[in-house]
């Protein structure tokens, strides 16, 4: 009795080691062909992987693989190691970092109903201009950047948070290669948007909308406008 329960004290770490390097492998891997990826596009567009083809294409295939791929690692890793090395003076900063990373993945999850989709699948399904998209141009990117951040440095390890690293480069960089397509998409309007709205956040648009918000009652998140074309 007391040599099996010996065996699963070595065995239970050892299978957490496994799990773990096919985590970092797998997430690294996905991420550095990603950002390889879009940076081969943005030389030559027979390589562009984002916006993503069209759904069922290969390598519309190919570029949601990797980056759920990349995303899921990321999120396993850091929440692991969060969990398994939270002790120590700075577990009250961790824990803060950790709810801040919960309430963007929130905002995160709301970001994606808003855009809807079609949307997110890079379908055109028009401009949308209002709601979340009032305060920034990528409100999915934005706090999915939040998330990976807070929860990377919650993690506290050196993989789990350069892997989280990773993957808020992917979405930096989705949010910068997107842009052209959506000029060419949507042409005048989406100028006009581009000049008004920030990429992630900016305080001064952020407390022009905040002053707004509080002189006309404008719903902050609410009707979700879309130029449709």
């Amino acid at each position: 009795m007391n040599g099996a329960s010996l065996l699963d004290r070595i065995a239970y770490p050892q299978t957490f080691m496994l799990i773990d390097r096919i985590l970092i492998i797998a997430g690294a891997a996905s991420a550095f062909l990603l950002i390889a990826g879009m940076i081969a596009g943005r030389l030559d567009g027979s390589w562009r992987i984002w916006p993503a083809p069209p759904v069922g294409s290969l390598k519309s295939f190919v570029f949601w693989t990797l980056f759920r791929t990349a995303n899921i690692a990321a999120l396993i890793l850091a929440i692991e190691r969060t969990l398994t090395t939270l002790s120590g003076p700075m577990t009250p900063l961790r824990v803060a970092l950790a709810a801040i990373s919960f309430v963007a993945g929130v905002a995160y999850v709301y970001t994606l109903w808003s855009l809807g989709r079609k949307a997110t699948y890079c379908q055109a399904s028009g401009l949308a201009t209002g709601g979340v998209y009032r305060w920034t141009r990528n409100p999915q990117y934005a706090t999915a950047i939040v998330a990976f951040v807070a929860l990377g440095l919650a993690a506290w390890t050196w993989d789990a948070t350069l892997l989280a690293a990773a993957v808020v480069i992917v979405y930096a960089m989705m949010a910068r290669t997107e842009e052209p397509w959506l000029e060419a998409r949507y042409g005048r309007d989406y100028l006009d948007y581009k000049r008004e709205v920030p990429r992630f956040f900016n305080a001064r648009h952020a407390a022009s909308e905040f002053h707004a918000l509080l002189a006309h009652k404008v719903p902050a998140f609410a009707n979700n406008h879309r130029n449709k074309q």
